[in-house]
């Protein structure tokens, strides 16, 4: 072999061996890219997981009770299954808005004047007088008339919801009993618009209303999912009791 050749062959090795390690450092290259590719995608499905398991806790399935009513067919909520307490405004505007309810539709001679002065502290102005013009013996549809001294009409809350901060909507059923007889039972929606006021109020008031608790405007109307209620009769006369000799204490 001649020197030519000689140098081609040695440039030849040169070069295969240059060739060669350029392959190793590429895979090599390739092999530390792989790596950080994989670390980054573990790293992100760490992070991924831990969010999850973060959100988890904000992720709740809230079963309920669904009521039916048997006579009427009406669904409503009767109580959500958490183990969180339930809201302490609702809870109060309920309590007040449910007992004034009661006393404005509910009837007995013993507790009718009672009744009567309750709806007054817990109504503003004008509610008294409309509960007032209503309650009067002189209306001849005044409970004095129509129950008499022995008929009860007693109220029982099916549920009370919301249709904004200030305004429920309660639905309720009215049971008249005379005597013996089997009692009539009726269906209502009341509508109670409310608010609490910081008004003065003698501390007889403030014991039955202690947080000022008044009623702006009431609406009373049969429940449009039930058959429609009717005014109840008329007690028989020798039911009707002195009328001029109730006392109706008024509201100012």
């Amino acid at each position: 072999m001649n020197k030519v050749e000689k140098a081609e062959f040695e440039n030849y090795l040169k070069e295969a061996r240059t060739w060669e390690t350029d392959k190793l450092k590429e895979i090599e290259k390739s092999k530390r890219i792989a790596w950080r590719i994989a670390t980054a995608s573990v790293a992100i499905a760490f992070a991924a997981v831990l969010a999850v398991a973060a959100m988890m806790p904000l992720k709740t399935v809230e079963p309920y009770v669904i009521r039916v009513d048997n006579a009427t067919g009406i669904v409503d909520i009767v109580k959500a299954l958490t183990d969180g307490k339930t809201n302490y405004d609702e809870a109060v505007n309920k309590f007040f808005i449910q007992w004034y309810v009661r006393y404005r539709e509910g009837y007995s001679k013993e507790l009718a004047e009672e009744y009567y002065y309750n709806v007054g502290i817990m109504s503003s102005n004008p509610e008294q007088q409309k509960f007032y013009e209503f309650f009067n013996p002189k209306n001849p549809l005044s409970p004095l008339h129509v129950f008499g001294d022995y008929a009860k009409v007693r109220i029982t809350i099916k549920s009370t919801s919301f249709i904004s901060p200030t305004i429920a909507l309660v639905r309720y059923t009215k049971a008249i009993e005379r005597g013996s007889d089997r009692p009539a039972i009726s269906h209502w929606a009341a509508t109670v618009a409310f608010r609490y006021t910081k008004a003065p109020m003698a501390e007889k008031d403030r014991a039955i209303n202690p947080l000022g608790f008044q009623v702006a405007e009431y609406r009373n109307d049969p429940d449009a999912l039930t058959p429609a209620a009717t005014a109840p009769e008329p007690a028989p006369a020798p039911n009707r009791p002195a009328v001029d000799s109730f006392a109706v204490p008024v509201q100012q």
